[in-house]
């Protein structure tokens, strides 16, 4: 039988709300970690983005390693690493070990980030895979926000005085995971959660898709793989998205890659593939590059909010550091609740409005694609203004209700955008291609940000609100990325659908 997809699914967001969890925590007590270590602002950001070198190293090698060997022993193994380093963020003596451990967190990630959103693509209903992947991305915000809550209650009890009052929680929540890891460790044996070509079920490699790597348990109930083997045939030509990739081989704006690369692969050449090989097939998708520099583009304002917001709402707003925690991780909950859950349904509801059930599997992929770059773009269109309004009037209620339909706005784009990077890759990239676009979201979002921010706050001596609003303005770069790939979307969309009207003539 193998893992129920629920199950994974259910373990997969516990895991995610606690890796976040740890974020939020870090958050909160980034103040008190600078008071007791002694650090500059600049120095308090490179310390919340850390993780980033960790993840740099590790991520590689995760993603290559993952169609050769099982993913959830990789995923085990880099959780394990995120144990151990979270739990040595609270036993930290001094800012050097404290900085290590931070590293290592990314080590997790790498391993994680990249690894779990393909299986739960492939283990979803047709019908609900945007569904399944937002309520995976929903304990992002929900993880940073009760981070918030749950260490400014903490630290507001006085239940436990000094720099032990930081250390507790991290020591808590790196125990806290353990019992997830060693489940994994369980069913890494479990020969439906693969990304190996051996999973193709007799498959060629060519006509491979997620729906093939997936246990019988979860075929999905609107028969896509079983309609496309009927529409192959037993003497499969080319796929209509083949048809699109042969007309121009340079031209990259095709929506999807299918392993068309070399007709002659076999199961053996492709698990054994180059990482390089890889890597080319990923960053040659016209369409991927634009909508993962606008997503790390969107994640740096984001993770500045999540860094210095708190910081924030107490200096610029002039609120109680509990009714800043308090507050502001309501709004954090909230808005990616709604967002994030709002996102994932909007997208498969636009999905269903335009398929049909003549479509063939490709064309379907194409249409998912398509729908989501559409809707990325014009939540990103509304979300800057909303954005630099709430902070540029500087008051207390227009923050939370602009700023809050704004974050709203960015949390409905999170299951689109990682949705998209999973359907517009073949399915044995798909952890290369999740890697490279947190790799992105990291080095040029929330790793370097709140570095950036702390920057700008020393350099202006604290002038809060300048500071948020030249944030916010970076907001204007997911606009002028993804119009492109929403463009370039319509088009692959519109040819490949132009072709399939005339081999059906």
């Amino acid at each position: 039988m193998g893992l129920h997809p629920k199950a994974m699914l259910a373990v997969f967001s516990t895991i995610q709300l606690i890796t976040y969890l740890d974020r939020g925590i870090m958050a909160t007590y980034l103040g008190y970690i600078q008071d007791d270590y002694n650090l500059s602002s600049l120095g308090a950001g490179t310390l919340a983005g850390a993780y980033m070198v960790g993840y740099m190293l590790a991520s590689p090698a995760f993603a290559h390693f993952a169609s050769r060997m099982s993913p959830l022993l990789l995923m085990g193994v880099g959780l394990t690493a995120w144990c151990i380093s979270v739990i040595g963020t609270g036993l930290s003596l001094e800012y050097g070990t404290i900085l290590l451990a931070r590293t290592g967190t990314g080590v997790g990630e790498a391993a994680f980030a990249c690894m779990a959103p393909p299986l739960i693509d492939a283990k979803a209903p047709v019908a609900q895979k945007s569904l399944w992947m937002s309520v995976f991305y929903i304990f992002i915000p929900v993880g940073y926000a009760m981070g918030y809550l749950v260490a400014g209650q903490w630290h507001s009890s006085g239940t436990v005085s000094g720099s032990f009052a930081w250390r507790i929680p991290f020591i808590a929540i790196g125990i806290g995971l353990a019992p997830f890891v060693f489940f994994v460790f369980v069913n890494s044996t479990d020969k439906s959660l693969t990304y190996a070509k051996k999973a193709l079920n007799g498959r060629p490699p060519e006509t491979a898709s997620e729906s093939d790597l997936v246990g019988e348990e979860s075929k999905d109930e609107g028969g896509l793989s079983e309609a496309l083997l009927e529409h192959k045939g037993s003497d499969p030509g080319p796929t209509v998205l083949e048809h699109v990739a042969g007309d121009d081989p340079e031209d990259s704006t095709k929506i999807a890659f299918l392993d068309t690369d070399d007709p002659h692969n076999t199961s053996t050449s492709i698990e054994h593939e180059r990482f390089l090989d890889k890597l080319k097939l990923v960053v040659n998708n016209r369409v991927y590059v634009l909508i993962i520099l606008g997503y790390a583009a969107q994640t740096f304002v984001v993770g500045g909010f999540a860094y210095w917001g708190i910081r924030y709402v107490e200096n610029g707003l002039h609120l109680s550091e509990s009714v800043a925690t308090l507050s502001f991780g309501g709004l954090t909950v909230a808005t990616g609740v709604f967002g994030t859950a709002t996102g994932g349904w909007l997208l498969d509801w636009l999905r269903s409005r335009a398929v049909t059930p003549e479509m063939s599997e490709d064309i379907r992929v194409m249409v998912g694609a398509e729908r989501a770059t559409m809707m990325i773009t014009f939540c990103a269109a509304l979300s800057l203004p909303c954005c630099v309004l709430g902070i540029g009037l500087n008051s207390t209620a227009m923050f939370f209700l602009c700023v809050g339909l704004g974050q709203s706005l960015i949390f409905m784009c999170l299951t689109p955008i990682n949705s998209c990077v999973v359907w517009i890759t073949p399915y044995r990239v798909s952890p290369l291609a999740l890697a490279l676009s947190v790799l992105a979201n990291h080095l040029l979002g929330d790793a370097v940000s709140p570095i950036i921010i702390g920057a700008l706050l020393d350099r202006t001596n604290k002038d809060w609100r300048a500071v948020f609003v030249i944030a916010c303005l970076w907001l204007v770069w997911p606009i002028f990325l993804w119009l492109p790939a929403w463009r370039f979307s319509r088009l692959s969309l519109a040819n490949a659908e132009a072709i399939s009207k005339e081999r059906l003539c």
